[in-house]
């Protein structure tokens, strides 16, 4: 009997990089957290079916095959993980910018001279 472990590891590589969008980003982990159900699934009924393997030449390729998948799993979490971090740190990022623009702003108000009143008028004072 003879066990393929090729489609386990046919789409396991995903690149992450920080000029991604947050959509596209999403969309990645949502194709990652199909792939982990399909590989869980994968690992459920590989565990069934190395239990009752009987032939010791079997059992050991089924054992092979319940450790691959047990690493793809693996992988598979640890860029999900991946993707989350650089997204949070693309929110950080935002964040900071926005800060920053804001006291940017703030400062420029500051900087800025009173702005001229349109008549004469409001700027004699009058007393009685």
């Amino acid at each position: 009997m003879s066990l393929s472990i090729s489609s386990a590891s046919s789409t396991s590589s995903t690149s992450v990089s920080g000029s991604r969008s947050s959509g596209q980003s999403s969309g990645d982990i949502a194709a990652l957290q199909k792939q982990l159900k399909d590989l869980t699934a994968d690992l459920k009924q590989a565990s069934a079916d190395a239990s009752q393997a009987s032939d010791p030449s079997d059992a050991k390729a089924k054992q092979q095959r319940l450790q691959a998948l047990q690493n793809q799993i693996q992988l598979v979490q640890q860029q999900i993980a991946a993707i989350q971090q650089a997204q949070q740190q693309e929110q950080q990022q935002k964040a900071m910018e926005k800060a920053m623009e804001l006291q940017q702003q703030s400062a420029d108000k500051k900087k800025a001279p009173p702005a001229a009143s349109a008549t004469l008028g409001t700027q004699v004072d009058t007393f009685a």
